[in-house]
């Protein structure tokens, strides 16, 4: 009995446990999609409001920022 509700929670923490990955790894490639997209690259600056990094695309190859942070 003890052998059953053992596999039994380990089954359960095995299975929720690797859902979260699958969560993580689909947001980095939504991200990383993102980027992508841009046909130079993507904005070096970060934003003082949120601390994220700037989402905008570069206008010119070999540019580091995009048109609102030059």
């Amino acid at each position: 009995m003890n052998k059953l509700i053992t596999s039994g929670l380990l089954f359960i923490v095995l299975t929720f446990g690797f859902s979260g990955l699958t969560e993580s790894n689909s947001i980095k490639a939504q991200a990383k999609s993102e980027i992508s997209e841009c046909r130079y690259g993507q904005c070096y600056a970060t934003a003082q409001s949120t601390g994220y990094r700037c989402r905008h695309c570069v206008s010119n190859n070999g540019d580091l920022y995009c048109w609102q942070h030059r």
